[in-house]
């Protein structure tokens, strides 16, 4: 099944900081407006585009993808028109110096700059910056606003999707612009006999706070959370092996969590878990399990709200997370998507089901 390049590149090429999504998600929906029966905005900018399901039918689905990306929030103006600056979301600080960024609604071009290395002592030079700031060039607050910057401007790196060999990429955003190009490629298929509910949702990286709002308006049978799931599968990673590598095919996930203990995310329900193994075969892919820890995704919420339904996570394997060169496997997004494809055509979990194993 086809994940488009293209659609990928409009929307990695549209920048989209939490709490300042509202780009991509137009983009989203322009995307997918030919491919489905209706499209609407909420509040909070997360983006329903619906599939009517057959009239006989009355089950609902929802498959979430989130717009927002790693980002920067400008808080304060120095003397000498320096940018201070929040980090939005699960940063590395190792990734920030000497990255070039776009800063406030014109994308303003900045950089992050490092300390200059022959002024460093021997102690600083083996640890992580400290006290950095974003260079538009300017030399006073004067200059800034003149260039149409001001604090609560939102920043995000300045660089898109690059196709490296064996069908793999690398860019910024792909957590989740690749699971928005794989929202896109299933509307474009054939109808379901469910209702299905293509969801792209605001501030996950902050939160989930988008999913909450949209789990709980449309209140789904079943809520599949769509991700990119971060593996160490190169020589600077584990050194007790990689479990999930790329081009070992989709990640179904048994659970995620905030810490070792899985506080704060989604433990998958059997049902959920069976639902998409089965599709899995089907469609002869191989798929791989996996926990990740430390993170959690968008279907914690969507496994909550409202009192309760089945969810779960599936996931694009990705080297680099959360870094300008996260990088991935077209092959393993295109396999993503038939499972997904698969799972849409068979009975799902029924919501009179309760979390017990069969």
């Amino acid at each position: 099944m086809d994940v488009s390049f293209e659609d990928l590149e409009a929307l990695v090429e549209t920048p989209g900081a939490p709490g300042n999504e509202y780009a991509v998600a137009d983009r989203f929906a322009e995307l997918i407006e030919p491919h489905v029966d209706d499209v609407s905005f909420d509040a909070m900018g997360n983006v329903t585009a619906t599939s009517d399901g057959n009239e006989d039918t009355d089950f609902e689905i929802m498959l979430a993808a989130h717009t927002d990306e790693l980002g920067f929030l400008v808080d304060r103006v120095d003397q000498n028109g320096f940018l201070t600056f929040r980090m939005l979301g699960g940063h590395y600080k190792g990734n920030l110096s000497g990255q070039r960024v776009r800063v406030g609604p014109d994308g303003v071009p900045g950089v992050i700059g490092p300390r200059c290395r022959h002024y460093m002592s021997n102690e600083e030079k083996e640890s992580l910056p400290e006290n950095l700031r974003i260079d538009i060039g300017a030399t006073s607050p004067e200059d800034v606003a003149e260039l149409g910057v001001e604090p609560g401007d939102y920043a995000v790196w300045d660089c898109g999707v690059t196709r490296l060999g064996n069908d793999r990429i690398a860019g910024r955003a792909l957590d989740d612009r690749i699971a928005l190009a794989i929202l896109l490629a299933l509307a474009r298929e054939e109808d379901v006999d469910a209702t299905v509910h293509y969801v792209a949702t605001v501030q996950e990286e902050v939160g989930l706070r988008g999913a909450r709002a949209a789990g709980y308006t449309l209140d789904p049978d079943v809520g599949i959370a769509l991700e990119i799931f971060p593996v160490d599968d190169y020589p600077a990673g584990r050194t007790d092996g990689a479990k999930s590598t790329l081009d070992g095919g989709p990640v179904v996930e048994f659970g995620d969590g905030t810490s070792e203990y899985l506080f704060g995310g989604v433990i998958v329900d059997r049902q959920t878990r069976t639902w998409l193994q089965e599709a899995a075969k089907e469609a002869g892919v191989e798929i791989q399990h996996d926990l990740m820890l430390t993170g959690s995704t968008d279907a914690t919420e969507l496994q909550q709200v409202r009192g309760g339904r089945h969810a779960g996570a599936i996931a694009v394997p990705c080297r680099y997370s959360h870094s300008p060169v996260e990088t991935l496997s077209m092959a393993d997004a295109a396999e993503t998507a038939e499972v997904l494809l698969s799972a849409l055509n068979r009975e799902f979990p029924s919501r009179d089901e309760i979390r017990r194993p069969r």
